[in-house]
């Protein structure tokens, strides 16, 4: 009997098929969010993020795959992992107010809104000053490695307007919002002050009232290019619809 030299191989396809299939089916379950969020608000383009805030359905092949969501929840990982070091070290960190929520902010109507992954308000000096938000992101070594090179506003924009809206919405902003990033490869920890901004803040917010003025009279706003082929309106889920018009 000839061996088969794939059967490993197709033994993990199978099985991560079925695995797959179900993270999707409970993914098409969960309550879709009904918000512009902090967290998404610095992406470049402003009839992307409309998109996302009417929950559009993805171009066709573009939905979130099983191995998509896997990373996402190992996000959650990450930050499950760092507040108990943070802790071991004598740092206080707190990541719920007194009913049990996850921290967070929510304006016009709750039509604007976000969670944070924590507040740290005392601890070894090094952490300080407090008190001060925190927040923390899980990253393949060759997007961390760019990071600690180019920091966080020029190279994850979108990473520094979430701590910007979140110290603005937690009213922390006097003193630098507390970023980490591990590389998931190596693990190694990447920390970063990050001082608020008042005119990126304020720019920010603007640019979320527009979205949502426009939302809310059925306006599209303008594509961030007008070439679909542009790198970043390529890779959006996106892509055939916004250029179908």
């Amino acid at each position: 009997m000839p061996i088969d030299l794939t059967s490993k191989r197709m033994l993990s396809d199978r099985l991560n098929a079925q695995i797959d299939k179900a993270l999707q089916a409970e993914n098409a379950l969960e309550t879709p969010r009904d918000y512009l969020g902090g967290s998404q608000i610095g992406a470049d383009c402003e009839r992307a993020l409309q998109y996302d805030f009417f929950n559009t359905p993805k171009d066709e092949g573009r939905e979130f795959s099983g191995q998509i969501l896997r990373i996402f929840e190992r996000g959650y990982w990450v930050e499950d992992a760092v507040i108990p070091w943070l802790r071991l070290a004598g740092v206080e960190i707190h990541t719920e107010d007194e009913n049990g929520n996850q921290f967070g902010f929510s304006e016009y109507g709750g039509k604007f809104a976000g969670h944070y992954d924590g507040i740290i308000t005392a601890g070894p000096a090094e952490f300080g000053p407090f008190p001060r938000l925190w927040e923390n992101k899980g990253l393949k070594q060759e997007a961390w490695r760019p990071l600690v090179k180019n920091k966080l506003k020029k190279e994850k924009p979108i990473y520094y307007a979430q701590c910007q809206i979140y110290m603005e919405g937690a009213k922390l902003t006097e003193n630098p919002a507390l970023f980490s990033a591990v590389n998931m490869n190596t693990m190694e920890i990447y920390w970063e002050s990050v001082p608020y901004s008042q005119p990126d803040t304020e720019r920010l917010y603007a640019k979320a009232v527009r979205i949502l003025q426009a939302s809310h009279h059925g306006e599209l706003l303008p594509r961030m290019s007008q070439d679909p082929t542009f790198y970043k309106c390529k890779w959006c889920d996106w892509n055939k619809r916004c250029f179908a018009k």
